[in-house]
């Protein structure tokens, strides 16, 4: 683990392996770690993983203002400038998707293909109100909204394997919730990417859940739609199926880079 100073701001990010490097950006609430499961399914010894922390997350410091995209967006190309990554592809999970998004929007000379898992491009009435209900329960009882994160966030499939392990996941993923969450829920509420979208010009993989309660798979669709040659995934997955289906993820997005 590492971390980067950025004017006042705290950056916290891992590399972790060698090879093609790959900028990835984790969802609300989470921190590097989320892509664990997708990294170890993905092919040994062949990428370099930069894991970036949003503020508020991991290492990263607590956001003194509103976050922006924009803010995002320029800590992280810092953070690939500082370590030499002049060109890389970037994919990311949730907000992660959207700011990926907006990376090879902004830097279309740096970013050679994106990856977006359960992405959208403007948050919609049942988003928002399903962030500040995120907002609510955790800012109540933790647990409660981690209880309610597993019920909404995985399939029935997923959740048959997982109940007999429920109340032990619990409290672990409780504990794990990012002290910036309530600041990367606001933004989740007014995000609105939308006129960056015709400036993505690299290849890019969409890949949506089709139970997703969360972000309904219409928002991956109508991101297919609107930038120019991507490509759409539909995988039987909730919202958390960078867990749920971590190694379909892993290939998926192994055989994106692999076709740049």
């Amino acid at each position: 683990m590492a971390t980067l100073q950025v004017g006042e701001a705290t950056v916290g990010y891992a590399v972790e392996g060698e090879g093609i490097p790959v900028l990835l950006f984790h969802g609300t609430t989470m921190a590097r770690t989320s892509w664990d499961m997708v990294r170890a399914a993905m092919p040994p010894n062949t990428y370099q993983f930069i894991l970036f922390e949003f503020p508020g997350s991991g290492e990263s410091s607590m956001p003194t203002g509103a976050l922006t995209i924009e803010g995002i967006v320029d800590q992280a190309l810092t953070l690939m400038t500082k370590l030499g990554h002049q060109t890389f592809h970037v994919g990311g999970y949730s907000l992660g998707a959207v700011v990926a998004l907006a990376t090879a929007a902004i830097a279309p000379q740096r970013v050679l293909s994106t990856t977006s898992l359960s992405g959208w491009a403007v948050s919609d009435a049942r988003m928002r109100v399903t962030f500040e209900l995120w907002n609510r329960l955790i800012a109540a009882d933790p647990e409660l909204f981690m209880r309610y994160a597993m019920a909404d966030g995985f399939t029935v499939t997923a959740l048959t394997m997982l109940e007999p392990m429920l109340e032990a996941m619990i409290p672990m993923g409780a504990g794990t919730l990012a002290a910036g969450s309530g600041a990367q829920l606001e933004l989740d509420k007014v995000l609105d990417i939308t006129e960056l979208l015709p400036a993505i010009a690299c290849p890019t993989l969409i890949i949506g859940g089709t139970e997703d309660r969360w972000v309904d798979i219409t928002h991956s669709r109508s991101l297919a739609d609107e930038i120019h040659s991507a490509q759409l995934v539909e995988l039987p997955a909730g919202h958390l199926a960078i867990q749920e289906l971590a190694s379909d993820v892993a290939t998926l997005l192994h055989a994106h880079i692999a076709g740049v």
